[in-house]
């Protein structure tokens, strides 16, 4: 499929003007309807880093919703460290790491949130860490930035689909995987319709304009 992207965009999006983005502006934000974040018990996020925007707009919009972040390369301290570095170095986004050391600090302290310092990867299951680390079962927003690792959960994800209001990815390296991420929409478009994609030009092209990386919004019908 040399013209992937398209393909899937062509295909799947259905055209949404209710959304608004969450989290950062470029690399880190995600767009959804607010009823859909208002409506989920639980904000299951898989990848940090350095970017906390998307779970502090999560936290402060839904006054209820729990949160589990996984992420063992992540810490305040990291995060201040990093910050004060680029500080000192007069490199760019410093503030934004300074920023997010604050954030990340701010949300570990809220009985609301937790952080889990493991690898999303297999043999986990999304679902074993959901039922061991919270009370929520269901309307669960899933946001999964894992550098990869996301595609081994996609039959686990779309095996599940009745238990979550809204899914975000940030698919990498789609030159190589485009067919599960086709294979993947299109199994959820029963229950989901896609209502976002865009390039991530952080992640490079294949070829002259096939990203390597795409965000995607998924929003229950």
């Amino acid at each position: 499929m040399n013209n992937y992207y398209n393909k899937i965009k062509d295909k799947f999006l259905v055209q949404d003007q209710s959304l608004f983005r969450f989290g950062s502006i470029g690399d880190g934000g995600y767009h959804l309807k607010p009823e859909t974040i208002t409506a989920s018990h639980l904000l299951f996020s898989g990848g940090i880093s350095s970017n906390l925007e998307f779970e502090y707009d999560i936290f402060r919009f839904n006054k209820a919703i729990e949160i589990v972040m996984v992420d063992p390369t992540v810490s305040g301290y990291k995060l201040l460290i990093k910050g004060l570095a680029r500080l000192f170095f007069k490199k760019p986004e410093k503030i934004r790491y300074l920023f997010n050391a604050l954030i990340f600090n701010y949300l570990v302290k809220q009985k609301r949130c937790s952080h889990l310092k493991l690898w999303l990867k297999k043999p986990e299951r999304i679902f074993e860490l959901i039922e061991q680390n919270t009370n929520s079962d269901s309307n669960i927003l899933l946001k999964l930035d894992i550098e990869g690792g996301e595609y081994d959960f996609l039959d686990e994800i779309a095996a599940n689909l009745y238990r979550f209001s809204g899914l975000v990815f940030e698919f990498h390296d789609l030159h190589k995987h485009h067919q599960k991420v086709y294979d993947f929409i299109e199994a959820c478009t029963a229950q989901f319709n896609l209502v976002f994609i865009d390039e991530n030009p952080s992640g490079g092209y294949n070829g002259k304009d096939q990203p390597k990386c795409i965000e995607v919004s998924l929003e229950r019908k």
